[in-house]
């Protein structure tokens, strides 16, 4: 096995690099850097055939109908008059929101409607009460602790 590794080989095992011959099969003596080139022709052939739509729809549809002069053709009349548009705010001002208005149903209520509203109201208190739902399950864990760990002392000391 010495004997093998004394030995040159007598071809290398690395192909001779032909990045840098000519187009003649020679090696180009230039220095010039390496530069990637394309053919073009051959790529536009390639990736974008003639005959290949590409999923594009052609639309044969007439265009919606809208008129622009409409919008543009605005009458002296719509304008908004600043002096007009002040008062209106001042006047709004006392008055509560729409939204907000109390409305008098109260009054138009029969009595066993307003009991069950009132009931409905009471309930739904006592149903979304989440806060002092989790104080109580606090206390009552706290609790639970303090007992188990008597009892634990109460078992340790006898």
């Amino acid at each position: 096995m010495a004997q093998n590794l004394q030995k040159k080989p007598s071809k290398g095992i690395l192909k001779t690099s032909r990045s840098v011959d000519g187009q003649d099969g020679m090696p180009s003596t230039s220095k010039r850097a390496k530069e990637q080139r394309f053919d073009e022709m051959n790529i536009m052939e390639t990736f974008h055939p003639p005959n290949k739509d590409y999923g594009h729809m052609k639309v044969d549809e007439p265009k919606t109908p809208y008129s622009e002069a409409v919008d543009s053709d605005m009458e002296p009349g719509d304008e908004l008059d600043a002096n007009i548009l002040a008062a209106k705010l001042a006047a709004s001002m006392n008055k509560p929101p729409k939204c907000v208005d109390m409305s008098d149903s109260d009054e138009d209520e029969s009595e066993d409607a307003r009991q069950r509203r009132l009931e409905f109201e009471k309930k739904r208190k006592m149903h979304y009460n989440e806060f002092q739902a989790l104080q109580l399950a606090r206390q009552l864990m706290a609790q639970e602790e303090e007992e188990e760990n008597e009892d634990k002392d109460q078992a340790t000391s006898t």
